[in-house]
C-alpha cells in the first residue's frame, strides 16, 4: 500500500491534475470570473494532456512545445474574445512561434545537443538544485582564488567529491566560463561585469527566436 503511494506521489500526470485544480480553485475562490480563469484553464490543461501522453507514449522531443504553444494560441483566442483583444493577440502570437519551435524540433530533432551535464534532469528536482548550487560554489571559489586550480584543489576547497567537481568545471568550460589550462582551471572574468548575464540574454534572444524560421527556411531550400 505504502509503495503505492509512493508511486501515486511520483506521478507527474497526477501531480499535474492535483496542480491545475488546485490552481483553479484557488482563482475561482478569489472572485476571478469564468471568462477570466478560461484563458489560464485552456493553458494549464493543454501542459496536464502533454504530460499525461508522454508518460504513457514517450513522446519525441518539442512535443510539449507543440501543445503547449496550441493551447497558448487558443487561451490568446478566448482573451481576445472575451476580454483583452491586444494582449490575446500577442498570446496568439506567442503560441503559433511555439507551435512551429515545436515543430520543428519534431521535424528535425533538437538544434542543439545538450550537454550530459544538463540532461535528464527534468524529474529530479533535488539533483538539478544541487548542480546548480555547485556551479555557484565552484564558479566563486574560482573567482576568488589566486590562480589556476586543480580539481582535486578545488574539491578540498569547496568540500566535494573530485567527481562532482571536475564535471561541475567541463560544463563551466564549456558555456564559456572557465578555462582550462594543462590539469588547472581558471576563471574568465565577465567581460560585461554585472551587466554580462543582461548582455547575454539580449544577444541569446533574437537568435532563439529567429531559429525556428531559419529552420524551416533551410528545410524549403
Amino acid at each position: 500500500m505504502s509503495s503505492r503511494l509512493a508511486s501515486l506521489r511520483e506521478s507527474k500526470p497526477l501531480r499535474s491534475i492535483v496542480g491545475t485544480a488546485a490552481l483553479l480553485a484557488v482563482l475561482g475562490l478569489s472572485g476571478m470570473a469564468l471568462r477570466e480563469i478560461a484563458p489560464v484553464f485552456v493553458v494549464f490543461a493543454s501542459t496536464m494532456v502533454h504530460e499525461i501522453a508522454d508518460d504513457i507514449y514517450d513522446l519525441p522531443a518539442g512535443t510539449n512545445w507543440l501543445i503547449y504553444g496550441t493551447g497558448l494560441a487558443a487561451a490568446g483566442g478566448c482573451l481576445a474574445r472575451l476580454s483583452s483583444a491586444s494582449l490575446g493577440a500577442v498570446m496568439v502570437l506567442a503560441g503559433l512561434w511555439f507551435v512551429l519551435d515545436g515543430a520543428m524540433t519534431v521535424r528535425y530533432g533538437p538544434a542543439r545537443t545538450r550537454h550530459e551535464y544538463v540532461t535528464d534532469l527534468e524529474d529530479d528536482a533535488g539533483e538539478t538544485m544541487l548542480r546548480i548550487q555547485t556551479m555557484h560554489v565552484v564558479s566563486q571559489a574560482l573567482r576568488d582564488a589566486s590562480g589556476p586550480r586543480t580539481v582535486a584543489a578545488l574539491a578540498t576547497e569547496v568540500d566535494l567529491t573530485e567527481s562532482r567537481v571536475e564535471s561541475t568545471l567541463e560544463y563551466l568550460a564549456h558555456k564559456g566560463r572557465v578555462e582550462r589550462v594543462g590539469d588547472r582551471y581558471r576563471a574568465i572574468p565577465p567581460r560585461w561585469g554585472r551587466l554580462t548575464p543582461v548582455v547575454r540574454f539580449l544577444g541569446w534572444l533574437p537568435r532563439r527566436v529567429g531559429r525556428p524560421f531559419r529552420r524551416l527556411a533551410a528545410s524549403a531550400s
